[in-house]
């Protein structure tokens, strides 16, 4: 499974597994991943009935085989055409917890040490560099706004958005993505004796506009001198609502209180998008149309 894509629906076919585990074990967390479905059923009806229909109980078959098969892959071809939108839109990132950790490692991990800060955020760049021995790395996800906030004197992590303890580091090659991942990734020495980790990802895992690199900003890391490219605050936004979880419409809406995106210049993000993702376009869209729906700020 060297294929990026393939890794990436495999891990989503793995967290709607551990997800609607969780909800037939917890009514809380079922009727949380049931609302999300019936709020996102205006924009993507097909997709999000078929969730309801599952967390119902009205689609045995089909929970039966999620459960049951534990590779994406094991499906057959018209299986995985039937799953494929689904495990692209599912309902259950906001009630997923982190792994369970033994007693030690909870008590190295408080709540307090959950929130990453600049100097975490450069440690991290600087381990993953020295693993890989390069001189640059490419940070996304949502702690690839902790530069740019620093930089304009916004406090850090983000108000109101549930911070993270990873850090998403690319060298600019799989096979290093992959050493650095498993050198200072999670649950490794790094991650106990910090609080902090690397998700070493492939750059091709990042969807986001053609021209992000463009708008991105290079942070010289002031102990070893390696350069991090950071994007733009927009373009993390656009590579958050392409996937559609609800943390990651809440971390839209964080950002949008710090760098208000208008509709115009959403628009050119779209155009850009469809030239590098011409096939994720009508998936962001979506996404794109859920969220204004709620966030009264974005500028016209």
């Amino acid at each position: 499974m060297s294929n990026p894509h393939d890794k990436l629906m495999q891990r989503a076919w793995q967290n709607c597994r551990a997800g609607m585990s969780l909800c037939v074990r917890d009514e809380h967390a079922w009727q949380k991943a049931l609302a999300f479905s019936q709020r996102a059923l205006a924009v993507a009806p097909s997709h999000m009935q078929r969730w309801i229909e599952i967390l119902n109980g009205e689609q045995a078959v089909k929970l039966r085989e999620l459960f049951t098969t534990a590779s994406f892959f094991d499906l057959s071809r018209a299986e995985q055409a039937w799953w494929d939108p689904l495990i692209q839109s599912a309902p259950f990132a906001g009630v997923l917890q982190p792994p369970k950790r033994d007693d030690t490692l909870k008590a190295s991990h408080s709540t307090e040490q959950r929130a990453m800060t600049l100097e975490q955020f450069d440690h991290i760049c600087r381990a993953a560099a020295a693993i890989a021995g390069v001189k640059k790395v490419y940070v996304f996800g949502a702690n690839a706004i902790i530069p740019w906030l620093a930089n304009a004197g916004h406090p850090i992590p983000l108000p109101d958005f549930q911070p993270s303890r990873e850090l998403d580091i690319s060298a600019g090659d799989e096979k290093l993505d992959t050493l650095i991942d498993g050198a200072i990734g999670e649950f490794s020495t790094f991650d106990e004796t910090f609080s902090v980790y690397a998700h070493g990802l492939s750059l091709a895992s990042f969807q986001t506009p053609s021209n992000w690199l463009e708008r991105a900003d290079k942070r010289i890391e002031p102990v070893s001198g390696i350069e991090i490219v950071v994007p733009h605050p927009h373009d993390l936004v656009i590579s958050k609502l392409v996937v559609g979880r609800p943390k990651d419409f809440d971390f839209a809406t964080c950002v949008q209180r710090f760098y208000p995106m208008s509709a115009l210049s959403i628009e050119t993000l779209l155009l850009e998008f469809e030239q590098a993702h011409p096939n994720a376009l009508s998936t962001l869209r979506q996404h794109l149309e859920v969220w204004q729906a709620t966030e009264p700020s974005l500028t016209k």
